[in-house]
């Protein structure tokens, strides 16, 4: 049974600005410690593309959710690959909700897609 659906897309290029304006202001706002790792460990070139795939999918889950980032915080949120490289979202309230996570780049825009099921 389906749950909930959400999709986001963001225009890369304000990303861009808010982590060149905000530097790592910005980063903690929006990634978990895990993600931070990660993040810096990246070389530069991919650093913006992590950060708009990370929170498109972490925008399309609250909507799925029905909560906007109500009760639950972007850092709340981690997304990582899993050993086939599949995108996944990792947050106690998906601990019995089986989620599905489609994410997509170019060099302008980042979509996501979240459905969740029981």
């Amino acid at each position: 049974m389906i749950l909930g659906v959400g999709t986001d897309l963001i225009i890369n290029s304000r990303v861009k600005k808010l982590y060149a304006k905000y530097g790592d202001r910005f980063v903690d706002k929006i990634l978990s410690a895990d993600e931070k790792t990660e993040f810096y460990n990246l070389k530069s070139s991919k650093k913006s593309s992590f950060l708009c795939s990370s929170f498109a999918a972490k925008e399309a889950l609250v909507k799925a959710f029905g909560l906007g980032f109500r009760g639950i915080y972007p850092t709340d949120i981690s997304m990582q690959k899993n050993e086939l490289g599949k995108p996944e979202l990792i947050n106690a309230k998906l601990d019995n909700v089986k989620h599905h996570l489609s994410i997509t780049n170019t060099d302008s825009y980042t979509l996501s897609f979240v459905v969740l099921e029981k």
